[in-house]
C-alpha cells in the first residue's frame, strides 16, 4: 500500500482558543474550521516546553529537551538528531521545510557568561565545559538572521536535519530574513525601507508596544512568501513518491504587524478577554518571587520578550492584530490546500496544523509568553485530518498530548518503526496517554547560563502541579474547577493528598523519560 504525504501547519506563538474550531467567538478562521470538520481536534494537546526552539526540537525528535539536549533557546539541535524527516526521507520520501525552523540560533549574540565556575585559573576553550563537541562553528550558524541579511545568495547544505528541500525564514512580524531576504530584494529594490517601526504607517489609535502598521504590502509579506513556496513544493511533485512538507509560518508571533487588511481586520472593542483577564498574577497566592521575576523584567523592558502587563485597552489591541494575522495564516492554509486538492494530491495527505507555544493574550493581565505555565502558554492546537478515517471526521479528542508525540504519530501512520531513544507516543496507538510533562530552565538563564531557575510541571487529565528549582513553594491547579487557573491550591489543607500523588506521578514521569539510548557498541 502507498505511504501517505503529510502536510504539516506550524505557527509560531498562537494561543490554542485562537481558532474558530477552538470556540473563539470573533476570530474568523474558515479554512482551519473547515480542516477541523474534516479531521480531529486535540483539546489537551501541550508543549514539552514552552519556548520556540526547544520545543521545535521536540517537535521533529520526539525527544524531551533533556534528552535532546535543546533545553532553552541558544542551543542549536545537535545535527546527530534523528528527526522524523531523517526516517521518512529514508523510507523514500521527499522531505520539504518552508518558513521558521529555529533548528539553530538566530543571533550570534555569545552565552551569558558563567556565573557559577568557581575559583581558580581560567580554563582552556576545550575544557571548560564537560563535553569536548559543542554545537558551534560554521555547521551550526545557518539560522542567524544577520548573515541572510548581508548575504541573501547563501547556499544552506540539505539534507538539512533531514529536509531536502529548505526555504528559511529567520524573524518575525515584518523583520524576517533568510531565504525570504532574496525573494523580497527581487521585488523592491530597498525593502528595509518598508519594515521596522521607523518606516511603519501613521495609526494613532494603536499604543501597546511593539505593534507597528507595516509599510510592506500583503504580497510581499512573510506569510505570504511562505504560501508561495509551500505551493512550488507542491507542484513540483511527481504524484507518486510520497512527501512530507513543513510550512511553518512565523507569525502570530510578536511583534504584531499584520499587513494591509488584516491590521485593521478586527476591531479591538469586539475582542472578548479571557475571563481572569483582570486576575493579576500578583494576586495568585503561595507563589515564589522568583516565579514573577520574567514579568518585572517586562515591566522594565517592553520591547523584549518577557511577558507584558499591559493596560485592558492595549490588550484588545494586541489580540485584534494577533487575530489579523491568524486570519492571514489562515487564507494561507486556504491556498495551500486548495492546490494539494488541484493537483489531485488531497486524498493521499495527511494534514495536521499545531504551534510551537502559547501566548498568554490577557490571561491574568498579560501577553507574550515566559514565567509561569498557564494553560495559554503549554497547551496548543492540535488538528489531526487522515482521508483514511472518515469516521473521525468533526470529531474532538480529549487524550492528553505532548510535543514528544507528534514524531511517532507521523512515523507510525506511515508504517515505520519508531527509532530507539524516541519518547513519545502514537496519539492514535492503542497504548494510553501518558500525563505530560513540561520541563523548562527558566527565565534567569538568559542572563545566566547557570542559573537555577528551571519549571517542573505536570499536567494529567483534571490538574496541573508545577515546582520551582530552589524553591520551596509550587503550583497546584484543579483544572476541571479552576480552568483559568487562579486559585492555586499548593497549600490547601484538603488538597495535600492530591499533591502527594501529583508529586509521586512527576517523579515516575521524569523517571520513565530519562535518556535511554545507548551506543551501538553498549548493545553489542
Amino acid at each position: 500500500m502507498r505511504r501517505p504525504n503529510f502536510v504539516i501547519f506550524v505557527t509560531d506563538q498562537q494561543r490554542a482558543e485562537h481558532l474558530g474550531c477552538y470556540g473563539d467567538p470573533t476570530v474568523r478562521t474558515p479554512n482551519l474550521d473547515g480542516l477541523a470538520a474534516d479531521g480531529v481536534c486535540f483539546e489537551r494537546f501541550h508543549v514539552a516546553t514552552p519556548i520556540c526552539q526547544p520545543n521545535r526540537a521536540c517537535l521533529v525528535t520526539g525527544q524531551q529537551p533533556s534528552v535532546n539536549g535543546v533545553r532553552q533557546n541558544g542551543i542549536p539541535l545537535d545535527l546527530d538528531s534523528v528527526t522524523f524527516a531523517d526516517v521518512l526521507r529514508d523510507a523514500g520520501y521527499n522531505t520539504g521545510y518552508i518558513g521558521k525552523a529555529h533548528f539553530q540560533n538566530v543571533t550570534d549574540i555569545p552565552a551569558p557568561e558563567r556565573r557559577q565556575g568557581g575559583q581558580g585559573e581560567t580554563l582552556p576553550d576545550e575544557l571548560g565545559h564537560s563535553l569536548r563537541r559543542q554545537r558551534t562553528g560554521d555547521a551550526y550558524r545557518w539560522e542567524v538572521r544577520r548573515r541572510w541579511a548581508d548575504r541573501p545568495d547563501l547556499e544552506l547544505p540539505t539534507p538539512y536535519y533531514g529536509f531536502d528541500h529548505v526555504r528559511l525564514c529567520i524573524g518575525h512580524g515584518d523583520q524576517v530574513e533568510g531565504h525570504y531576504t532574496a525573494w523580497l530584494r527581487e521585488r523592491h529594490a530597498d525593502p528595509d525601507a518598508l519594515r521596522g517601526p521607523a518606516n511603519a504607517l501613521p495609526d494613532e489609535r494603536v499604543t501597546a508596544p511593539q505593534c507597528w502598521r507595516t509599510a510592506l504590502p500583503e504580497a510581499d509579506y512573510p506569510t505570504r512568501y511562505v504560501a508561495e513556496q509551500a505551493c512550488d513544493f507542491l507542484g513540483e511533485q511527481d504524484g507518486e513518491t510520497p512527501f512530507v512538507l513543513v510550512v511553518s509560518f512565523p507569525d502570530p508571533h510578536h511583534p504584531f504587524t499584520p499587513p494591509g487588511r488584516y491590521w485593521s481586520m478586527y476591531d479591538p472593542d469586539d475582542v472578548v478577554l479571557p475571563p481572569n483577564a483582570d486576575e493579576s498574577v500578583d494576586g495568585i497566592p503561595g507563589l515564589p518571587a522568583s516565579a514573577l521575576t520574567a514579568y518585572r523584567w517586562g515591566e522594565v523592558e517592553p520591547e523584549s520578550h518577557w511577558p507584558l502587563t499591559l493596560s485592558e485597552r492595549q490588550i484588545r489591541e494586541i489580540i485584534a492584530l494577533n487575530y489579523g494575522s491568524i486570519s492571514m495564516i489562515d487564507d494561507a492554509v486556504g491556498e495551500v490546500m486548495g492546490r494539494l486538492e488541484a493537483l489531485g494530491l488531497n486524498e493521499d495527505t495527511v494534514v495536521a496544523f499545531t504551534s510551537d507555544h502559547g501566548d498568554y493574550m490577557g490571561d491574568h493581565g498579560t501577553v507574550l509568553k515566559l514565567g509561569l505555565h498557564f494553560q495559554s502558554v503549554v497547551r496548543v492546537p492540535l488538528i489531526w485530518r487522515d482521508p483514511r478515517t472518515v469516521e473521525s471526521r468533526g470529531s474532538r479528542s480529549s487524550r492528553l498530548g505532548s510535543a514528544i508525540d507528534l514524531a511517532p504519530t507521523l512515523l507510525q501512520r506511515a508504517g515505520l518503526r519508531i527509532p530507539v531513544g524516541m519518547q513519545g507516543r502514537d496519539l492514535f496507538g492503542e497504548a494510553p496517554a501518558a500525563p505530560v510533562l513540561i520541563e523548562d530552565a527558566g527565565i534567569e538563564v538568559f542572563r545566566d547560563g547557570d542559573a537555577g531557575s528551571g519549571i517542573s510541571t505536570l499536567v494529567t487529565d483534571g490538574w496541573r502541579l508545577s515546582l520551582f528549582e530552589g524553591e520551596a513553594g509550587g503550583e497546584l491547579y484543579d483544572l476541571a474547577e479552576d480552568p483559568h487557573e487562579t486559585r492555586n491550591l499548593w497549600t490547601d489543607p484538603g488538597c495535600q493528598a492530591q499533591k502527594a500523588l501529583l508529586l509521586e506521578c512527576l517523579a515516575r514521569r521524569m523517571a520513565e523519560l530519562r535518556d535511554k539510548r545507548l551506543s551501538a557498541s553498549a548493545r553489542a
